[in-house]
């Protein structure tokens, strides 16, 4: 992009340049971190390690955007959740002990999701930011 201005004009067209930049970059990692969220919970319906008798476990998974955890750049931050069954989310994933003293086998389905989300999001960060250059 070919701007002419005066020496005056430098950094106040520097400045907007730059803003304008770093609204492309947050415009669209908000968008492909709703898309990887979404991602998320698709997988932990359909990847169930457990036996899900009623189905309920895994029909309960959503995405929430969080109010006011904005990031210094202004990214938008999601969480997934068990909006039902938030309880036994940790007793799945890593098991518990029984009232005889033993332990329940672990059924392991958060950590090999949020493992593929981390992965697929390094590919989603640096294909942003090359739109970014060359936009």
């Amino acid at each position: 992009m070919v701007v002419s201005t005066t020496y005056d004009q430098l950094s106040a067209e520097l400045q907007k340049a730059l803003e304008t930049y770093n609204q492309e970059i947050v415009e669209g990692m908000n968008e492909a971190y709703k898309e990887l969220a979404d991602a998320g919970v698709a997988k932990l319906q359909t990847t169930k390690p457990y036996h899900d008798r009623t189905g309920k476990y895994s029909a309960g998974f959503a995405v929430s955007q969080r109010k006011n955890a904005v990031t210094a750049t202004g990214a938008e931050s999601f969480t997934i959740h068990n909006k039902k069954h938030y309880q036994i989310t940790h007793l799945l994933e890593h098991g518990h002990l029984t009232r005889s003293g033993s332990r329940t086998r672990a059924f392991e389905h958060w950590k090999p999701t949020l493992e593929e989300l981390d992965r697929k999001a390094e590919t989603i960060v640096k294909r942003v930011v090359e739109s970014a250059n060359n936009g």
